[in-house]
């Protein structure tokens, strides 16, 4: 069970970081991180903060869901939603 712990936790990791050199490479200075509902940025921030949160959450929740012996759902749930935030923000800044 640990190892197959590790190998998703590893791909995760792996997942992430290469989003966020993709993000890194391929998105403006400033990123879109919210957008208001008639479909207007409404917040915008430095690429390196926007693109550091997601892959702290995918990070964290990968290495919490490696060493955990409870609450591991919960764990990956916030590396998965890692990973979403890092598909989103790309999508809506291309």
């Amino acid at each position: 069970m640990i190892v197959n712990k590790k190998w998703i936790a590893g791909i995760m990791i792996v997942i992430a970081m290469f989003l966020a050199v993709y993000s890194y490479i391929a998105l403006p200075d400033l990123v879109t991180v919210q957008i208001d509902f008639s479909g207007n940025p409404s917040r915008q921030e430095p690429k390196l903060l926007a693109l550091l949160f997601p892959l702290v959450l995918t990070i964290g929740g990968s290495i919490a869901y490696m060493v955990s012996e409870v609450k591991e759902k919960q764990y990956l749930l916030l590396a998965i939603v890692g990973i979403l935030v890092a598909i989103i923000t790309i999508i809506a800044n291309l």
